[in-house]
């Protein structure tokens, strides 16, 4: 049996679902091996406008990740703008965005070189998650080993069988040094030196020449020195050390000076960690997961086979639609007894962190509350075929799942930073 290397493990992804060989091959070669795009719901979308009514635009973007496309777009509409979820770099992806006020301008159509949007119509109200159904995937595999489509076929059956765990990928956590979640763990227990330096002070694995010197400088508080050799596009910890460098004892300010949406992003990682920490330990106990049972927490698919309905109690009779559910850890957090609860359990107790403690009284703003997540991942819609060394796949997610935790059963990268899964 294959296991984990040690980038996923730092992330609590630490087991497979299936038993075949590791089979190398290559993705994201080029941006356009890795497409997505979202699946938009029946919204109401008006092509004609209307008063109040709010812009619903189509982006197509590639080499831009979604919070640096939301600062640009905002900048351009002067209004901040709302998205469903956040989107790979490292892909073609078309996704949707409509501004939160209704008293902007319209333009049919927005070009920049990473992005393009076009107009699709107006909306009652903004965007939000629960109008996104899921996610419509077309990715290909180059220079796959001979055994690519065996092992493509084993991950799809897997699937099928709703036995493929529902990990949060790599690019939850960062997978070049995975410090997002620790970010986020220093933010719930109050450690805002200990989040400043993971953000600022601490060293990267890939830093050589002005960005090793610079890291040296801010640490030994000499910040505008060290600010002028930070490499470009460390936009974050440019807003860090500037703060640090009028108020150098004040670590929480220094915190806040990071964008809003990115700071509930460390401790959503850090929920995404104990979540696949728990999830793992859930499959090595060999605990089903494909189906629900007396005792779950559980959904009932939506009649697309991706949403689900609501969220049912342990007491509850199920139905025939019925899957199981695991806990996200937030400040409302409670032990319902499941077979589940007893994972997220053992989890937080080597954690040592209480669910209470996210809520975090000196920065309420990132403070989370918790929820649930289906147990196994919802393939739907899925198909295959070999173009020489290659094979592509497409199939579709549900909102919030990970086409990069179905893609690690097929090759079992022992370095997926260099295999394309960054």
């Amino acid at each position: 049996m294959s296991l984990p290397p040690e980038a996923e493990t730092k992330a609590g992804i630490e087991c497979y679902a299936t038993t075949g060989a590791p089979c190398p091959a290559k993705l994201r070669v080029f941006d356009e091996d890795f497409r997505v795009e979202e699946v938009l719901k029946r919204v109401g979308v008006s092509r004609e406008q209307f008063d109040g009514g709010f812009p619903l635009y189509k982006v197509e973007k590639r080499s831009i990740d979604t919070l640096h496309l939301e600062r640009a777009l905002t900048s351009i509409l002067g209004s901040r703008v709302s998205y469903a979820g956040i989107k790979d770099k490292r892909a073609l992806a078309v996704q949707y965005v409509s501004p939160t006020s209704s008293r902007v301008g319209s333009p049919e159509l927005i070009e920049r070189q990473e992005f393009r949007c076009e107009l699709v119509g107006y909306m009652r109200k903004p965007l939000s998650r629960s109008m996104i159904a899921g996610n419509r995937f077309r990715i290909l595999l180059r220079d796959g080993c001979p055994e690519l489509q065996k092992s493509i076929a084993e991950a799809l059956e897997t699937a099928r069988s709703g036995r493929l765990p529902n990990f949060y990928g790599l690019q939850r956590f960062g997978s070049r040094d995975n410090r997002t979640h620790r970010i986020g763990r220093a933010l719930v227990r109050r450690s805002f030196e200990e989040a400043v330096r993971l953000l600022v002070f601490a060293p990267r694995p890939w830093d050589i020449g002005e960005a090793k010197a610079a890291r040296e400088l801010i640490s030994t508080g000499r910040y505008e020195e060290g600010l002028r050799l930070l490499p470009r596009g460390e936009d974050v910890e440019r807003m860090v050390a500037h703060r640090l460098s009028r108020k150098p004892e004040d670590k929480l300010g220094a915190i806040r000076a990071v964008p809003i949406a990115l700071r509930r992003l460390y401790v959503h990682a850090f929920q995404s960690y104990i979540f696949n920490r728990s999830l793992s330990l859930a499959m090595r106990e060999g605990l089903d997961i494909s189906k629900a049972i007396h005792g779950d927490n559980w959904g009932e698919l939506s009649s697309d086979g991706l949403s689900l309905k609501k969220v049912h109690g342990v007491r509850e009779p199920m139905t025939a639609e019925a899957v199981p559910l695991l806990q996200l850890v937030g400040y409302a957090y409670r032990n319902y007894g499941s077979r589940f609860d007893g994972c997220v359990e053992k989890v937080l107790e080597t954690e040592g962190v209480q669910p209470r403690e996210f809520y975090v009284k000196e920065m309420q703003e990132v403070s989370a509350e918790g929820g649930f997540r289906r147990a196994h991942m919802s393939v739907r819609e899925a198909s295959t075929g070999s173009e020489q060394s290659s094979a592509w796949l497409e199939f579709t997610l549900a909102r919030g799942e990970y086409a990069t935790v179905l893609l690690r059963e097929v090759i079992k990268p022992q370095d997926p930073t260099s295999a394309g899964f960054d």
